[in-house]
């Protein structure tokens, strides 16, 4: 199938011949893999790949006279938060639809664009939502309410460890937990993230959002301050990720889709089940039978 074969097996394919020019010949480590574009018409690919022309231009590739350097991505998301048919979750008045979700209407590997079926299907059920939102608002409306401060000095100490983990986690997680992973680079990421996880809590910065209750309005000293807050959110959420994609890629010991283990590289039948992960306990659920299409 070539270029046509899915995506897992198209990016392990230019992973591990770029992989295997590097370990042959250190020099070698920056080689590319090459999509050519030549042989196509000009009208044609003006017409089909527009928004690849402008990426192209921008970094100086000319698709009609050069081949484009290519190399595996992360892909965004492929399933995980579990809902119901009207995009509920296990939390209340948290909903979720299209990529991010477990709806079952995919299966190891997501299909191209059927993310955009997943949120027009399920995306009309939030019409009926209305009522329950409105309780939550209400319930929100009755708390109690007090002023809570963080101070400059606090957030100063604490940003310098916020940005040295966001900066270091995506390089850490695409050498260990990328398009290739085994045990030993998963545990020792593991490892990594956790510890991480553990100075993040003792941050003054955390302890204190952390504790703040419904209703309690948070003193900031200054606007910038106030956009640094998204960054340590986003850090915390980027760091509980990370914990669970390493977590469940060790715990699957196959490969099946996107998730390939060097050392378990077949698919294994005993693991045609989803993984469930409940607190610190990963779990499997019940076997999931194959369906063929028109069943």
């Amino acid at each position: 199938m070539g270029e046509l074969a899915p995506r897992d097996v198209v990016s392990r394919s230019i992973f591990l011949h770029l992989q295997k020019l590097s370990e042959s010949d250190p020099n070698r480590a920056s080689d590319r893999v090459w999509l050519d574009l030549r042989s196509i018409p000009p009208e044609k690919i003006q017409r089909r790949f527009p928004k690849i022309i402008q990426v192209c231009q921008k970094w100086g590739v000319d698709v009609f006279k050069q081949p484009i350097p290519v190399a595996p991505a992360a892909h965004y998301w492929m399933g995980g938060i579990v809902t119901d048919l009207q995009g509920q979750t296990s939390i209340p008045g948290l909903y979720a639809v299209g990529e991010v979700t477990s709806t079952g209407v995919h299966g190891a590997n997501r299909l191209a664009s059927n993310s955009l079926l997943e949120c027009l299907v399920f995306g009309a059920q939030f019409a009926s939502l209305g009522k329950s939102f409105q309780r939550h608002d209400e319930s929100i409306s009755t708390a109690r309410s007090a002023t809570k401060a963080i101070q400059a000095d606090e957030w100063q100490k604490d940003e310098a460890v916020l940005e040295r983990i966001h900066q270091a986690l995506p390089v850490l997680m695409w050498n260990n937990a990328g398009i290739c992973r085994d045990a030993e680079h998963l545990e020792s990421a593991i490892a990594q993230v956790r510890d991480w996880r553990y100075g993040f809590d003792r941050l003054s910065v955390t302890r204190t959002l952390t504790s703040l209750e419904v209703g309690v309005t948070l003193s900031l000293p200054s606007v910038r301050i106030g956009q640094s807050i998204r960054r340590w959110a986003e850090t915390q959420n980027l760091l509980d990720n990370a914990y669970l994609i390493l977590r469940s890629a060790l715990f699957r010991t196959e490969s099946r889709g996107g998730h390939y283990r060097i050392e378990y590289p077949h698919t294994d039948p005993n693991w045609q089940v989803h993984t469930l992960v409940r607190g610190e306990d990963w779990l499997r659920s019940q076997p999931i039978p194959t369906q063929e299409f028109g069943d």
